[in-house]
């Protein structure tokens, strides 16, 4: 399972610093700003990556689900 989510992380990744960057024949360029807007998008997955490991996390745990600043406790199903 870790494997499905290594490569679409990786894709993320490899979108986001496309996205910034220019092709040249020598590799990629970054622009001052486009530095800034890169490193403003990787943080902005990898704090959003923490965020749903740690609802995750709580969700195994038993406890109450908060992802997008809500506090909705997880309903689970009764077993009979």
């Amino acid at each position: 399972m870790s494997g499905a989510f290594e490569g679409a992380t990786r894709a993320a990744i490899e979108e986001i610093i496309q996205t910034h960057a220019q092709a040249s024949k020598f590799g990629y360029v970054l622009t001052n700003d486009s530095l800034q807007d890169l490193v403003g998008e990787l943080y902005t997955l990898l704090a959003t990556s923490r965020s749903l490991k740690a609802a995750g996390d709580r969700m195994l745990a038993g406890g109450p689900v908060s992802v997008g600043g809500t506090k909705a406790p997880v309903q689970r199903a009764r077993r009979y």
